[in-house]
């Protein structure tokens, strides 16, 4: 009988890190996130799409699994020991260095970044500059280079009402939609721009506008006002507090019509439940205030990219309990787990336009959805242990796994904005391409490898301190005239080899390492070990 599975090991550090690939390419596509390329590439937004679509399920099977295993050795006691030290110590440690520093190169970033001379105009609100430039027959109808917002999107995103007027004085359709369906009063109402929403509204706007999924601009006001708050400098905006746009969605509603039902959608009986469910997980009475300083225990960023070991954290306590009352799964049902994942689906992407794959929860509190949608998966592993062991074959049929979660993937996208065909299509390919990839690793890593070993423990502390260094290594080569997937490899070549030489040098057979890995003795590194 098998003593390890190593083939489970490399997978998992693989899963983790896919992470570093995922966040060097988020500056080459329109998305909230401090850096943004002068280069655009679809096909590394493609690559994001493909792996955030399984990635993160596939790493708590995985945590599942392998929680499992340690209990059966161990027992409860060492098993939550062991996941107190590799865990949730480190995630207190680098959630007080490492999110920090996330923070401050998010604030450089804002700084240093100049936009284009017309979205500047726009965001600094010179008025006059930006009636001369649109002056010109069909400036109005022009677009940025890097995001494609006309400068009625870039008015109605920062919401100085005197812009937005000057915008549609120079020709802007006040009812022109992007490619998400959304008007400028879908965007006005999530950031709580309600100045400039009245002055929309006086110049023919219309309330009653659907986007791609049947929502009503009003139906944006449910959606979270700490991410409008957080997205605003992450996309070039200037500041905006969680205040700001509480109080101007608040006046927006005295003259935003929500149409047929109060969730302001025609988006069918699912989408009015996940408004709904997003009202709840934003009421303002999960907010904590002290003074002027506030954070809301389900919607305020406290751990970036770090927010997975929280979730673990979860996990574990929750596998404790289930331990303690004799409930933990045998894996005699186990694939029930399957159907289960599209339930907490049926609310997943809020804001859905455009939205494909797992939410991310960065609060104190997980948003539950979430926590149960990632629970299948996990237990999902932990049951899959408890009936097979070390000798499972989960995954042996990767050979029509992966074809199946390609043409899954491509319905998937195909079919993002229908909240029905979501449900099933998204969870499916995410169980789809995690079994395959199992038996993939299976199938060419089942030997024990030393580099391969290495790398496995390499990869814990590279996914823990990677951001930073890729947020400086985007910052490096956005103005290089180059193709924007040369500068995708080449931000990994800068970073990858920072990484590895720190953890051989500075990590590994440290205080720092233990509490990652355990114990590593320098006589075994010569073996890889």
């Amino acid at each position: 009988m098998a003593q390890r599975r190593t083939d489970l090991d490399a997978l998992r550090s693989f899963a983790m890190l896919l992470g570093v690939a995922l966040h060097a390419s988020l500056s080459f596509f329109a998305v909230p996130w401090p850096v943004h390329d002068t280069r655009r590439s679809d096909l590394l937004r493609l690559l994001f799409v493909c792996v955030h679509g399984f990635r993160m399920p596939l790493f708590f099977l995985l945590s599942g699994y392998f929680t499992m295993l340690v209990y059966r050795r161990r027992g409860l006691k060492s098993l939550l020991e062991q996941r107190f030290t590799r865990i949730f110590l480190p995630l207190v440690i680098a959630a007080s260095t490492i999110v920090p520093l996330d923070t401050a190169l998010k604030g450089f970033a804002h700084r240093v970044i100049r936009p284009e001379p017309a979205i500047a105009e726009i965001l600094s609100g010179d008025e006059a500059a930006v009636r001369r430039r649109l002056a010109t027959e069909g400036a109005a109808g022009t677009k940025d280079t890097f995001y494609g917002n006309t400068p009625l999107g870039w008015a109605t995103l920062q919401g100085d009402p005197n812009i937005v007027a000057a915008v549609l004085d120079a020709g802007a359709d006040a009812n022109d939609h992007d490619g998400s369906g959304n008007t400028a009063l879908h965007v006005v109402a999530f950031f709580g721009h309600d100045a400039a929403g009245r002055v929309l509204l006086e110049r023919g706007a219309d309330p009653l506008a659907e986007n791609v999924v049947g929502r009503l601009p009003a139906a944006m006001m449910a959606l979270p006002a700490d991410a409008a708050a957080e997205f605003a400098p992450l996309i070039g905006l200037n500041s905006l507090s969680v205040d700001d746009v509480l109080r101007g969605r608040e006046r927006l509603r005295t003259v935003l019509s929500t149409g047929p039902n109060a969730e302001g959608t025609l988006g069918g009986p699912l989408d009015r439940l996940t408004l709904a469910w997003s009202g709840i997980l934003s009421s303002e009475r999960l907010r904590l205030r002290v003074g002027s300083w506030s954070i809301h225990l389900v919607q305020t960023n406290l751990f970036d990219h770090l927010w997975f070991l929280w979730f673990l954290c979860w996990m574990v306590v929750i596998f404790a309990l289930l331990a303690g009352t004799g409930l933990l799964p045998s894996g005699r049902r186990r694939w029930w787990l399957v159907a289960l994942s599209c339930l907490p689906q049926m609310v997943i992407g809020m804001s859905l336009a455009g939205f494909y794959g797992p939410d991310t929860s960065l609060g104190l509190l997980p948003t539950p959805h979430m926590l149960a949608f990632y629970a299948c998966f996990y237990f999902f592993g932990v049951a899959t242990f408890a009936a097979e062991g070390l000798d499972t074959r989960l995954g042996r049929h990767w050979k029509l796994l992966l074809p199946a979660a390609a043409v899954l993937l491509v319905a998937g996208l195909a079919t993002m904005n229908n909240r029905a065909l979501a449900t099933v299509l998204q969870p499916a390919y995410a169980w789809t391409m995690s079994l395959g990839l199992i038996g993939v690793f299976h199938r060419f890593f089942r030997n024990p490898s030393p580099t391969v070993s290495w790398l496995a423990d390499a990869s814990y502390w590279m996914y823990l301190i990677h951001v930073p260094l890729v947020m400086v290594a985007q910052l490096l080569v956005r103005e290089w005239p180059l193709p924007a997937n040369v500068k995708f490899l080449l931000i990994l070549a800068m970073v990858t080899p920072i990484l590895l030489a720190t953890y051989r040098w500075c990590v590994r057979f440290t205080p720092i390492g233990r509490l990652l890995n355990g114990p590593r003795h320098v006589s075994t590194a010569s073996q890889g070990r």
